[in-house]
């Protein structure tokens, strides 16, 4: 099953829908749920998409959904009609004896359980990985089209590389976006400890983190230059990525929290941290680019989320900064002088 138009498409609504969330229904009565519950009771129609991102979805006997449903890291539950098509990226899908979906049911990284009368009028796709089927066949005479294998033997053009690139940078976006909730959802007081370290000390936080990237490599690969450190040196990468990720996460928080208070946004803290991290992403990405500069924006988030997270010990202790007490100086007054007794 080649289910591209509905992954496509439900990217492009996601990055276009969260900017306008205000939880209250608009002309299609869509909903965008960021980090929360979502419920369809008995006799409730949804005109319109479902998109739950850090959080799950249940529709109740007698509800019905007239789009579609995509939900990232959370699962969903279907009692009632779903018009359109079903996709969940890191989740289950569970359908109930009186589910009825007229389009196709998707479950990447996870599965689809199916109650005895339950009804999927499409297909049924679980537990495999996401197939986005770029079936684009290189033209002959373009300039530069040096045919190059890629992607499970389909051939590519070079002309084609930079859509291709765009696709992966949005498709990174919202998996960073979705481990971001995660991430909240698990641990979110490390994460506000990095972001107020990041905050407070931005300049330190950026330094520290350009020093501990350039020590941290050069390390790395001395490790690795004797063959019974290999095992060391792949660790300690691993460690310096998981900081790296935490680190861009915990800025992203702080953007998203930033944008929910500029738009007056009752955002749970896992919804914040996946709209400011989607946002810098795709930010960063963009900026990416640009030639020859397009590197300072993301390298600059990395460092200065890497700071952060050096700072405070992986989240496990506050940053406070120490304010340096300057003594009063001190003023020697002078004894006084004795009182000249006059002869009387």
């Amino acid at each position: 099953m080649k289910r591209s138009i509905l992954w496509v498409g439900l990217v492009l609504l996601i990055v276009l829908a969260v900017p306008a969330v205000a939880y209250a229904g608009g002309q299609l009565d869509g909903r965008v749920i960021l980090g929360g519950e979502f419920t369809l009771a008995s006799g409730e129609i949804l005109d319109g998409d479902l998109i739950v991102l850090g959080g799950n979805g249940t529709t109740q006997q007698g509800s019905r959904i007239s789009g579609s449903v995509f939900i990232a890291g959370g699962n969903l539950q279907v009692d009632g009609t779903v018009d359109g098509d079903i996709a969940v990226l890191g989740g289950n899908v569970s359908l109930l004896s009186h589910a009825i979906v007229k389009g196709d049911v998707s479950s990447v990284g996870g599965n689809v359980s199916r109650a005895e009368g339950a009804q999927v009028l499409g297909q049924v796709v679980a537990g495999q990985g996401l197939d986005i089927p770029f079936e684009i066949q290189p033209f002959t005479g373009v300039p530069g089209g040096v045919e190059v294998p890629y992607m499970g033997g389909r051939i590519w053009s070079d002309a084609f590389r930079p859509l291709a690139g765009i696709g992966w940078g949005i498709f990174q976006s919202l998996m960073m976006a979705a481990l971001a909730v995660l991430v909240v959802m698990f641990a979110p007081e490390a994460t506000n400890r990095v972001s107020k370290a990041i905050v407070d000390q931005p300049i330190i936080a950026g330094g520290l983190g350009i020093l501990t990237g350039i020590v941290f490599l050069a390390l790395l690969v001395l490790l690795a230059v004797t063959i019974c450190l290999i095992p060391i040196s792949l660790l300690g990468a691993s460690v310096l990525v998981v900081a790296g990720v935490f680190g861009w996460i915990a800025v992203g928080t702080e953007v998203g929290k930033r944008i929910g208070t500029m738009f007056n946004w009752q955002l749970h803290p896992a919804g914040a941290a996946g709209l400011g991290t989607l946002i810098v992403g795709l930010v960063a990405g963009g900026i990416g680019f640009i030639p020859c500069i397009g590197w300072i924006a993301p390298a600059l988030v990395s460092a200065v989320g890497l700071g952060g997270v050096v700072l405070t010990r992986f989240g496990t202790r506050v940053y406070e900064t120490v304010p340096v007490s300057i003594p009063a100086p001190v003023v020697e007054v002078p004894p006084p002088s004795p009182r000249k007794r006059t002869k009387s």
